[in-house]
C-alpha cells in the first residue's frame, strides 16, 4: 500500500473507532439523562470555561514562543500567535492530531532556518505542558491520595518523582551523552541551554503549570455546572490520565476515548454515566470552539507572515 494511501486508510480507520466508540457510549445510557444533563448548564458557565481554555492556549504560545526565542528564532510574540492558533485547528481537523504542529514547524523553518531546532521547539512546547500535568496531578494525589484508586495514585505520584529526578538530572545526562553520543548531544544543546537560564526555565514552567490549571479548572468549572459534586482535587488528578488515554493513536482527535475515560473515572466517584458523558463532551466542544478560531486566523492568512518582518513592511 502507497504511503499517502495507507495514511488515509489510517484516517478512516480512526473515524470509525471514535464513530463506534461514541455510538457504543450513546447506545448503552439514557439519551434523555444525557440530554437533561446538558440542559442544566448555563450558556454563561460555557462561556466562562470556554475563555479560562482560550487564556490557557494564548499562555501556550507565549511559552512556544520564548522556548523558540531562546533556539534562535526570533520574531514577534503576536506572529506566533497566529501561528499556533493556526496548528491548533489543523491538530483538531487534520487526519492525523500532529499535522498542526507538522505546519508549525514549517512555519518556523520555511525561511532556511534549521528544521531539527524548530521541531524542538514544538515538542518542547508539548513536553512542557505534560510536565506540568503530570507534576499537577502528583500533587493533587498528595493532598488527597483517596481522590482515585491507589494504582492511580501510585502512577501520579512515580510519574512526578521521575520528572523531577529528570529536570534535575540534565547537566548530568548532558555530560554522559557528550561523552558517549555527542553527536545526539549536539543536537540537545538547546535544551540543556533553557536548562542553564534558570530565570527563564522558571518562566516557561510557570507559564505551564497557570495553563494546565486553566485547562483543568475549565473541567471543574463544566462539572459544578452540570451539578457534579465531586473534589477540585479529583479533576486535577484524573484530567491528566484522560489526556493520556487519547494519545493513544487509536481514534480521531481523541473523540470516543475522551468521553469514556470521563466516564469510567467519574464513575469510581458514584456519578451516573450519562453527566459524566455530558462532561467529556462539553470539554471536547470547548476545545472545537478555540481551535475554530485557528481556522479564522487560516482564513485571514495569518500563517502567511513572515517570522522576521524585512525592514520598512509593516505587519
Amino acid at each position: 500500500m502507497r504511503p499517502g494511501v495507507r495514511g488515509w486508510a489510517v484516517w478512516l480507520a480512526r473515524i470509525v473507532v471514535s464513530g463506534g466508540l461514541l455510538l457504543w457510549l450513546f447506545c448503552r445510557f439514557d439519551l434523555k439523562e444525557i440530554v437533561a444533563s446538558f440542559q442544566d448548564l448555563s450558556i454563561s458557565t460555557w462561556v466562562i470555561a470556554c475563555l479560562m481554555y482560550l487564556v490557557a492556549q494564548i499562555l501556550s504560545s507565549i511559552r512556544w514562543w520564548i522556548l523558540a526565542d531562546t533556539l534562535a528564532f526570533p520574531g514577534r510574540w503576536r506572529t506566533y500567535l497566529g501561528f499556533y492558533f493556526v496548528g491548533m485547528y489543523f491538530n483538531l481537523f487534520l487526519p492525523t492530531s500532529l499535522g498542526g504542529d507538522v505546519l508549525k514547524v514549517h512555519f518556523l523553518s520555511r525561511e532556511g532556518r534549521r528544521r531539527f531546532l524548530a521541531a524542538y521547539s514544538v515538542v518542547g512546547d508539548r513536553l512542557f505542558g505534560l510536565i506540568a500535568m503530570m507534576l499537577l496531578g502528583a500533587t493533587a494525589v498528595q493532598f488527597e491520595p483517596d481522590v482515585l484508586p491507589g494504582h492511580f495514585v501510585t502512577f501520579l505520584s512515580l510519574g512526578g518523582v521521575v520528572i523531577l529526578c529528570g529536570l534535575v538530572g540534565l547537566p548530568f545526562l548532558h555530560r554522559v551523552l557528550k561523552c558517549l553520543w555527542p553527536r545526539i548531544s549536539q543536537h540537545l544543546t538547546g535544551l540543556f541551554d533553557l536548562w542553564q537560564r534558570p530565570r527563564m526555565m522558571v518562566v516557561v514552567l510557570g507559564l505551564s503549570f497557570c495553563l494546565q490549571a486553566l485547562g483543568m479548572g475549565a473541567v471543574a468549572v463544566h462539572g459544578v455546572g452540570i451539578g457534579l459534586k465531586i473534589p477540585l482535587a479529583f479533576y486535577f488528578a484524573s484530567v491528566p490520565l484522560v489526556t493520556i488515554a487519547t494519545l493513544i493513536p487509536i481514534s480521531f482527535s481523541g473523540i470516543g476515548v475522551r468521553e469514556g475515560a470521563f466516564v469510567y473515572f467519574l464513575g469510581l466517584k458514584g456519578i451516573q454515566p450519562e453527566p459524566a458523558l455530558c462532561l467529556g463532551l462539553l470539554f471536547f466542544s470547548v476545545q472545537v470552539a478555540t481551535s475554530l478560531l485557528g481556522g479564522l486566523a487560516y482564513a485571514f492568512g495569518f500563517h502567511r507572515r513572515p517570522l522576521t518582518p524585512q525592514p520598512g513592511i509593516i505587519k
